[in-house]
Formats: structure tokens, C-alpha cells, sequence
């Protein structure tokens, strides 16, 4: 039983990871393919004041998918949600 409890979870988790992928799209107006360039690990906590902006937790791991004209990157978190970081908040070791 508990291995459709797993499977159930999985599914649940990639509807919502295509969810944000669309809004992503949508949002960002983003027609390339999703590629991760780099990877790098957020030093400090950050909120997001806006729906474009990756909340942070420190320590947390981050996919860098596109890098945009001056400071900030479009990252992706382990929980498929899409926006833009600051670099001065990577770490990219």
C-alpha cells in the first residue's frame, strides 16, 4: 500500500513541477529550452516581495537556468519553482 502512497506523491509533485514550468513560461516569456548551466548553493535567507523573485532559505541548492542582463540569474529550487536571484546571493563553488 505504501507504494502507491509514493507513486501518488511522485505524480502529485511533477503535475506541480509542470505547473510552475508553465507559469515560468508564461511569466518570463521563456521559448528556449530549459537547460541547468550551473549550479550554486544561496548564503543567505531572502523573501520574495515579488512573484518573479525566488524566495531563498540559506543553504539551499539552486539550478541556474538562464543568466539575464545585469545582477540577477534565473534559478530554479528543488521544488521546481522558477524566478530570479541576485548573485550576490550565490555561492558558486
Amino acid at each position: 500500500r505504501n507504494i502507491f502512497k509514493v507513486k501518488k506523491s511522485n505524480a502529485e509533485k511533477s503535475k506541480r513541477m509542470e505547473k510552475e514550468e508553465r507559469f515560468f513560461r508564461e511569466t518570463f516569456m521563456y521559448d528556449k529550452e530549459i537547460n541547468v548551466i550551473n549550479t550554486a548553493t544561496a548564503e543567505c535567507s531572502v523573501p520574495s516581495y515579488r512573484r518573479v523573485d525566488l524566495p531563498l532559505t540559506a543553504g539551499e541548492q539552486l539550478e541556474v537556468i538562464d543568466v539575464t542582463e545585469g545582477s540577477a540569474v534565473i534559478c530554479r529550487n528543488s521544488e521546481g519553482r522558477y524566478g530570479y536571484v541576485l548573485v550576490e546571493h550565490l555561492n558558486f563553488r
